[in-house]
């Protein structure tokens, strides 16, 4: 996720998003610093340091701003490409019938589960 937002970092037009694209990577960064941070300690034994007591909540704080942030991030993207290109009107059209498809189909498993289960 972090070359393709570097990716848009390039490629963006707009300077407000370019900050949006660049905010995200750091959080991304920061999300796996901590992580391999929390991963290295041992479990069951306190931290070192008392401000390490946060590492787990900046990690999830920063986790989770930026799977939104990347979300809004590539549907900026999409719509300022969708305004200017054609072809990423075709793009689009194409992800939105994978998505009605892969939406038919997870609702005809959830109906086989029910069937195979039974009814409650």
């Amino acid at each position: 996720m972090i070359i393709i937002l570097g990716l848009l970092t390039f490629v963006h037009r707009r300077q407000v998003f370019k900050y949006l694209y660049m905010v995200n990577i750091i959080l991304y960064l920061v999300a796996i610093i901590t992580y391999f941070i929390l991963i290295n300690h041992p479990v069951g034994e306190p931290f070192p340091y008392p401000w390490m007591t946060a590492i787990p909540f900046v990690w999830a704080i920063s986790i989770f701003i930026a799977f939104g942030l990347s979300f809004a991030s590539l549907s900026a993207f999409a719509i300022e490409q969708v305004q200017r290109h054609i072809w990423a009107r075709i793009i689009i059209a194409l992800v939105v019938l994978a998505i009605i498809v892969a939406i038919a189909i997870g609702i005809y498993y959830f109906i086989e589960i029910f069937r195979i289960i039974g009814y409650f």
